[in-house]
């Protein structure tokens, strides 16, 4: 009967760890990223109590002393897809796991909760810095340090659209295009006006001046057709501003026409821009980094790494939605999109794993293997006590 008590023993200390892990569950079930766990339970067994059963008999030898726990096992299926409207998170669709750094190790994890610190690095709600892929193949921070502002870059070609009228007028007018934005090699606006006289038969001379009027260039244009001409060459106009060093300026007009229509010539593309701050960063599907600038330019950062395992028992779980790769097993890094590390989606992130029903089910079940082990020592308890009486007559 002493046996009894340290069987119901055994049962209360277990199934009270198996209600901690159900309310461990329970308390994350709106923890992003959060895997939840079961207990799993293991029979104790005395194999040299008892009598001896003969070889052939389906009777064992020996006499369960209980139960106990072999640990929890994690639950590594994916958790609800979660949309939040933030640019910078992301949700894993595949295999992958973020790697994030702690205290100088590497974890890995599933929350995709990102933002930048005050520093300009990339880290998660946790306050882990979350990796990239350099060059070389090596696991590095993702910084915005060298991404604060874009630099001017001088016009090089300006693209038209358009039609040009090939119809002479009485007196003749000219067609004009007037104040068409060039920058020079500081990013300051020197905008130039274009002039076209019509010398008949799909041919004309074109001006370009200066804000100041003074002229630039005078070059011939001629179209076959109603088209360019295809042996046209190009039309180029230098430009010079005072403090800044002379470009040659592409005026590119292989998309226009020259019909009897109205002249609707008009710059269709400039690549030129004005200096820029930057203004706000997004993360695409391929996990790389965007900066977006003031002056409409956007540039491609560093590029997120994901960490994939053979399998999940690599991992051992160390709190915050975070995981360590146990010693001796081996990760592969790589970036979204690839092999077997998944796609990511901008905008959402995983959320917790914890399926509610579930767990409500097996709270009922560790209350009523708390509530049946105690029953156990209270009915050998009073087992015992009857013995003692018996005795005391």
């Amino acid at each position: 009967m002493f046996d009894s008590i340290s069987i119901g023993t055994s049962g209360l200390l277990t199934h009270a760890k198996g209600l901690r892990v159900v309310g461990n569950n329970l308390a994350n079930v709106n923890t992003p990223g959060f895997k939840s766990a079961q207990l799993q339970f293991a029979e104790l067994f005395d194999q040299g109590s008892g009598p001896k059963a003969p070889q052939d008999s389906p009777h064992s030898n020996g006499l369960g002393t209980g139960v106990a726990s072999l640990g929890s096992k994690i639950n590594f299926r994916a958790g609800l897809d979660q949309s939040t409207g933030n640019p910078l998170d992301l949700n894993i669709n595949g295999n992958g796991f973020y790697a994030v750094r702690r205290d100088g190790e590497i974890l890995y994890t599933r929350s995709g909760d990102f933002r930048f610190d005050e520093k300009g690095i990339l880290v998660n709600s946790a306050g882990d810095q979350v990796m990239g892929l350099d060059s070389g193949s090596k696991l590095t921070e993702i910084s915005l340090d060298k991404f604060n502002n874009s630099a001017a870059k001088a016009t090089g070609t300006v693209k038209f659209r358009g039609n040009l009228t090939m119809t002479t007028t009485t007196p003749p007018i000219d067609a004009k295009v007037n104040a068409i934005p060039v920058f020079d090699a500081n990013g300051v606006s020197q905008p130039i006006s274009l002039s076209f006289k019509n010398n008949g038969g799909g041919n004309f001379t074109m001006t370009a001046t200066n804000a100041a009027n003074a002229t630039l260039s005078t070059q011939q244009l001629k179209f076959v057709g109603g088209l360019l001409d295809p042996a046209q060459g190009p039309l180029t106009v230098n430009l010079a501003a005072a403090g800044a060093p002379a470009v040659n300026v592409k005026l590119d007009f292989a998309g226009i026409t020259s019909t009897s229509e109205t002249t609707t010539l008009a710059p269709n593309a400039n690549d030129g821009y004005v200096a820029g701050a930057r203004t706000d960063t997004t993360i695409d599907a391929d996990g790389s980094v965007q900066v977006h600038y003031s002056n409409g330019q956007t540039v491609k950062a560093a590029r997120l790494a994901l960490a994939n395992f053979e399998a999940d028992s690599a991992l051992e779980q160390i709190g915050g939605s975070a995981f360590a790769k146990k010693e001796g097993s081996s990760v592969q890094y790589g970036f979204a999109g690839t092999d077997a590390f998944g796609k990511l989606l901008s905008g959402h992130r995983e959320g917790s794993n914890v399926d509610l029903a579930e767990e409500f089910g097996n709270l009922i079940l560790m209350q009523r293997g708390y509530q049946a082990s105690s029953h156990v020592i209270s009915t050998a308890n009073d087992m015992i006590q009857q013995l003692f009486d018996m005795k005391g007559r």
